[in-house]
């Protein structure tokens, strides 16, 4: 019995010892852009990046993996972006109707598969900024909240890169 004790109070020391550390570098706006708690998350966000945009935008895409590092299905719901950046932040896909790519809303959010991983890339899932204030700009940051059904909400402060002639064209909302 003791061993379990020990085990729960270390556990419970930990998980406040990373809750800290995730709200400090949050609040200090992190060094390590999308790098998250990851020896003991349950959720980790990998390669993420918002494209930059003109300064009249008033839309903007995101894109990261996210790995569920857990033995249970999660869902990632919602999305918050900093209000000085951007009015919101939606999760969207992009499909096919017809012969024409259109953008949508998903609002039930998207399953991430127990120990499996979802990528938030051109052409499918992606963060959708809308209501930009003063549009992206390279080498800035943006700092997103990510809400889980079952999970801790994750903070994380992504950089901002040009686009590339690698990358997709986002098209308009």
């Amino acid at each position: 019995m003791s061993f379990s004790l020990c085990f729960l109070q270390r556990s419970t020391l930990l998980i406040c010892m990373m809750s800290f550390v995730s709200v400090t570098a949050f609040a200090h706006g992190g060094n390590s852009h999308d790098e998250t708690a990851e020896d003991n998350a349950q959720i980790v966000l990998k390669d993420g990046y918002a494209r930059a945009t003109f300064p009249m935008a008033k839309t903007a895409a995101m894109y990261f993996t996210l790995h569920n590092m857990s033995e249970n299905e999660v869902r990632f719901v919602s999305v918050s972006v900093d209000e000085e950046v951007a009015d919101e932040a939606q999760i969207h896909t992009t499909e096919m109707q017809g012969d024409v790519m259109r953008m949508r809303h998903v609002d039930k959010g998207v399953s991430v598969a127990a120990n499996g991983h979802i990528a938030f890339a051109p052409g499918g899932y992606h963060i959708m900024l809308m209501g930009l204030k003063n549009g992206l700009q390279a080498g800035s940051e943006v700092k997103l909240t990510l809400s889980f059904d079952s999970l801790e909400d994750l903070h994380v402060v992504l950089p901002v890169k040009e686009e590339n002639k690698g990358m997709q064209h986002h098209g308009h909302h």
